[in-house]
């Protein structure tokens, strides 16, 4: 069964007092019985002071803040942080995690080497380092032969790893892909946020902000917030998407439309608001725009294409020209692959309400200043397409670098066309900087472990989907526990040995100088007043000295400073080349939706034991996992409830069982993200299948983006 609206109240209130955000459901006694056992891997607790240290979660891209309640020194157990204004309190299934997984059974205890048998054995640091110098040594100056793979989307690890390769000779650095990548080509050099808490009605289009899009537990707060119990709900939330997920459950209205066709929806509702007289007069192709959306996208094309009545078009272009602060959300369902058609549609529903720069609107952030010399800047990074640069490796239209470097991060895994893009891997000395043995670590030639997120300094910045810039810190709790050391560090100190001035000698004094560096924005922290509060008026002190020794110790800067918008650009050129086709796909028949959920995991981080229990009979039985689908779609293949089904793409297959659920749309099945695991641990091995191996990608017309968001298969009872 769905998340209904009323099941969803009543956690999100229990949540506004700081507990788990997602119902903790123990499927049997028997699960009960087998957490509490004494594994041999959870070390016993002892006797000694209770203390709380304040720091910020790395599990993910949302950042949350996190107190680690100690006992004798020792972690044992992670709580929300009513402070940090990314989670308010709050905490995921994931964050719930974070103390368990520093004992984890898939953790890399050192550095290792690949032997001629494909196993690893340790090795010393310094011999572990000594093979990295001498490899790196050999493709020093040579265009492009070193290159970058970092799974952390908002940290500053990311300019040492990018000027060290722009040392190098190389510019391959690469982020893993999400929907900051979509937004960026939707919206060229702009670091865009939404200020949910100030918005009193909210349209999303495809991005499930409530299940795992974004600043994930801050967007619950704002739900909860806007629904105080007993009485009536201050903000209206409605969904654009394929299926009735976390999001399409809990919203006051979910509006089912197949993945890749939200945009079209978006330019319905555009040519209702044309036509009732709203404009974007300052932006530079708001002619060719409103042109192409009145002659185009009119309710009975609309209505024809996605399934979405005039009506139903008309409700929503009433709700957003009522709203004092409407907000328009767009996003993908596990918040990656999604179309720039898709986004620059629905964001320039905003420009048409002139919900920009304004409190309860879609707002654009300062990116904050960068410190290490020859760091790539924070546009490039997002604007850096790593599938399309993989897909040409692997069709071998390109040439391998020499030496891959992958931090935090598991393309082999986690990748669209996950088993055919590794082709790109082979022959390229690979070298992985990961702290559990994943499966892009179980390939590599040399093994080279960062410590844990409790073990090390690190911080993040300013989460895709904020709506305000911040700051935090991610504080060592604990001495590592493995022979570990920071990537930063190692990458410092190859640096030194290569005779490349990065201008630090550790990753501590790199933080050092970001810190101080905030002092150049407008911020403030938050102890005394909440970023969407300061949006909205409240007074705030602006930090102007270096704020180091607060932040240091856990304090959260943030800024609601807004740069200069050079020109509006409301995307009629991308639209017009990028619509999604009009006709079937006959061959593949089927759209495909991918649900993601933080009980899952994330997309560096398999599904954590602590996890395990919180998964239904309806999505893992055994080793066999559960894609979903309503009851005609079933009928019209011969399939019924727990039935065997296999998924069918171009490039790759899964079996899985069946579930019948009305919450999907017609001719649409949905299979969730995160499992099929084959290194990690036998907590997350082995279960289910990977559904990357099933998506499809696609070149985008105009943008020439990795799309597979939109992705379709053939279905036949297995």
């Amino acid at each position: 069964m769905a998340l209904n609206r009323r099941s969803f109240l009543t956690f999100v209130a229990g949540g506004a007092a700081g507990t788990l955000f997602t119902p903790v459901i123990w499927r049997t006694i028997d699960h009960v019985s087998i957490w509490t056992q004494n594994w041999p891997w959870i070390p016993r607790l002892e006797d000694g002071p209770r203390a709380y240290a304040a720091t910020t979660c790395k599990l993910c891209p949302a950042g949350c803040g996190l107190n680690i309640r100690t006992a004798g020194g020792r972690p044992v157990v992670a709580e929300g942080r009513a402070d940090h204004p990314l989670s308010q309190g709050g905490i995921c299934p994931l964050g719930a995690a974070a103390v368990q997984m520093l004992y984890r059974p898939a953790r890399i205890k050192g550095p290792m080497k690949k032997q001629a048998d494909g196993t690893h054995q340790p090795i010393t640091w310094e011999e572990a380092e000594g093979l990295l110098a001498e490899k790196l040594a050999a493709q020093k100056g040579k265009r492009d032969a070193v290159a970058c793979i970092s799974g952390d989307e908002n940290g500053t690890i990311n300019e040492v790893l990018s000027a060290f390769l722009a040392k190098m000779g190389s510019d391959a650095f690469f982020l893993m892909p999400s929907d900051q990548l979509t937004a960026t080509k939707a919206q060229p050099n702009d670091n865009i946020g939404y200020d949910l808490e100030n918005a009193d009605f909210v349209l999303a289009f495809g991005a499930d902000i409530l299940g795992s899009w974004g600043t994930i537990v801050r967007n619950k707060k704002a739900f909860g917030a806007a629904r105080p119990m007993g009485k009536e709900p201050t903000v209206e939330y409605i969904a654009v998407g394929p299926m009735q997920n976390t999001t399409g459950g809990a919203v006051d209205q979910w509006i089912s439309v197949a993945p890749g066709l939200e945009g079209v929806v978006a330019l319905g509702v555009a040519h209702l608001l044309l036509q009732a007289g709203l404009a974007a007069v300052n932006a530079a192709d708001f002619v060719p725009y409103r042109s192409l959306v009145l002659n185009r996208y009119t309710p009975a094309y609309v209505s024809r294409v996605t399934g979405v009545s005039p009506e139903q078009l008309g409700i929503l272009a009433d709700k957003l020209r009522r709203a004092r602060k409407p907000l328009v959300i767009p996003g993908s369902t596990t918040a990656q692959g999604g179309s720039v058609f898709n986004f620059a549609a629905a964001l320039s529903l905003n420009f048409l309400l002139g919900s920009v720069n304004v409190p309860g609107g879609m707002v654009l952030l300062p990116d904050l200043p960068t410190v290490v010399d020859g760091a790539m800047a924070p546009s490039r990074m997002r604007s850096a397409d790593l599938v399309a640069y993989v897909q040409k490796l692997a069709e071998g239209k390109a040439d391998k670098s020499e030496v891959l470097m992958v931090y935090e991060a598991n393309p082999v895994h986690a990748l669209p066309q996950a088993e055919a893009l590794a082709k790109a891997f082979e022959g390229t000395y690979l070298v992985s900087f990961s702290t559990f043995y994943d499966e892009t670590a179980a390939r590599a030639d040399l093994l080279l472990p960062t410590p844990y997120f409790l073990e090390r300094f690190d911080d993040v910045q300013t989460p895709y989907g904020s709506g305000f810039a911040s700051y935090s810190l991610t504080r060592p709790v604990i001495k590592p526990v493995m022979d570990t050391k920071p990537t930063g560090d190692v990458i410092l100190g190859q640096a030194n040995k290569l005779g490349l001035d990065l201008g630090f000698t550790s990753f501590a004094k790199v933080l050092e100088a970001k810190v101080e560096r905030l002092t150049e924005l407008e911020g403030f922290l938050t102890d005394k007043a909440q970023p969407w509060q300061v949006r909205a008026g409240t007074g705030a002190t602006l930090v102007t000295t270096n704020p180091w020794h607060p932040v240091s110790r856990g304090a959260v800067w943030a800024s609601v400073q807004q740069p200069e918008v050079p020109k509006i650009l409301l995307g009629a050129a991308i639209l017009s080349q990028a619509a999604p086709p009009d006709t079937e796909d006959w061959a593949y028949p089927v759209r495909l939706a991918v649900m993601d959920s933080r009980t899952f995991g994330s997309r560096h981080i398999a599904i954590p034991p602590f996890c395990l229990p919180l998964l239904s009979e309806q999505e893992l039985l055994g080793e066999m996992f559960y894609v979903q689908m309503n009851a005609t779609t079933a009928g019209i293949y011969g399939l019924k409830i727990h039935d065997k089904v296999k998924l069918t793409g171009p490039f790759g297959s899964c079996i899985a069982k069946v579930r019948i659920f009305e919450g999907v749309g017609l001719n649409v099945v949905v299979a969730p993200l995160g499992f099929g695991h084959t290194a990690w641990d036998k907590f997350s091995r082995d279960k289910g299948d990977n559904i990357n191996n099933v998506l499809t990608v696609r070149t985008e017309p105009g943008s020439e983006l990795s799309v597979w968001a939109d992705s379709r298969v053939r279905i036949a009872k297995a």
